[in-house]
Formats: structure tokens, sequence, C-alpha cells
């Protein structure tokens, strides 16, 4: 993919999500290759985490002795996020699929990669942000949160071949319900995992 391909491609998945979708499934990636993209952005992801993190650690101590043991390790926050994002791929597929949805494993799994990537951006972009204009830092996080919300029910409805925003917010939902389930095991894994490594 050039860099002009590129920058298309982003503006499309920022205005028009769904054909954003049609484009990124088309491109008929290998599932292999998916599941390396995703932990990838997986580690990318936790590096700009935790160079953020050290940059502008919270005011409040008490907020950072009450975060998961998985957020104050590099390396057991890259494995939740990892985790995390192979359960939203799994609870978006299967639940869309209940819920009469066409979409295959490898559609579901570009289009979270994809928004990986966008996340990857937007991080650096907060990171620098955080530092210089700490308020629009704040800002930026709040816009891209309901526009990530509008991107991703885009791309689950094009992928599900809903053809109704509806139901695919609906399907969204119904993910949030089945990830809480599956983040809450992984975290709890996790935590036993630090605390016998301690």
């Amino acid at each position: 993919m050039t860099q002009a391909q590129f920058k298309a491609l982003l503006t499309q998945t920022l205005f028009a999500p769904r054909e954003a979708a049609r484009v990124l499934i088309g491109l008929g990636l290998p599932k292999q290759w998916l599941w390396m993209a995703l932990a990838l952005m997986a580690v990318l992801n936790s590096i700009v985490y935790s160079v953020t993190l050290q940059m502008s650690p919270p005011s409040d101590p008490m907020s950072m002795a009450m975060m998961p043991p998985a957020f104050h390790s590099p390396l057991l926050f890259t494995l939740f996020l990892f985790g995390a994002l192979a359960i939203t791929v799994l609870a978006l597929y299967w639940v869309g699929r209940m819920l009469g949805g066409q979409a295959g494993l490898s559609d579901v799994l570009v289009l979270v990669c994809w928004l990986q990537v966008l996340r990857l951006i937007l991080q650096a972009a907060v990171a620098f942000l955080v530092v210089v204009l700490p308020t629009l830092a704040a800002l930026l996080i709040f816009v891209a949160s309901l526009w990530g919300i509008y991107i991703l029910i885009g791309f689950v409805d094009s992928a599900h071949r809903f053809e109704n925003m509806l139901k695919s917010a609906g399907v969204i939902l119904l993910s949030l319900v089945a990830m809480a389930v599956g983040l809450s095991v992984l975290l709890s894994m996790i935590g036993v995992a630090a605390m016998g490594g301690a």
C-alpha cells in the first residue's frame, strides 16, 4: 500500500467507514498474517502507552496504585492488550453470526487490525499533545472515542452485511457483555501470573 493509498483509506475510514471496510475486506489478506499484525499492533500500542505513562504519570498516586497489575508492566500490558483484541474479534464475529451476520473471521480480524493502526496514530498524537497542550489532548481523546464508535458501527455493519446500523450497534453492545466476561477472566489470569512472578 502506497502512502497516497494509506491516506485515502484513512480519510475514507473517518468519513465513510462502511466503504472503507469493504476495501479492507476486499484485500483478502491471509488469516495468519492478520493475527501476526494484531500481535504487532498490541506491541506497538503498548510501547506508546508505556511512553505516555512515563511522560505524564497520574497526578494522584492512589489512582496509579489502583490500576490492575497488567497496566504496570509493559510485557503484561502487551499480553493483556493482545488478549483483549482477540476477545474483541471473536465476540464481534460470533455475536454477529448469531444475529444473522455473514462476516468471516478474517473480515472482522482485518477491520480490528486497521482500527488498531488508527489507535496507534491517535496514541502517538496524544503522547505529543499531553506534554505541550494537555487540554487539547483530553479533547482529542473525547472526540476520537465518539468518532470511534461511529466507525466501529459502520465496520460491523459492512462486515456482517446487515445494512442496518441499529442492528450493528446491538451486535456491539452484546459483544461488550461477552468481552467484559472474557476480560475479567483474562485480568484475573494476568494478576495471578504477576503475583507468581513477584
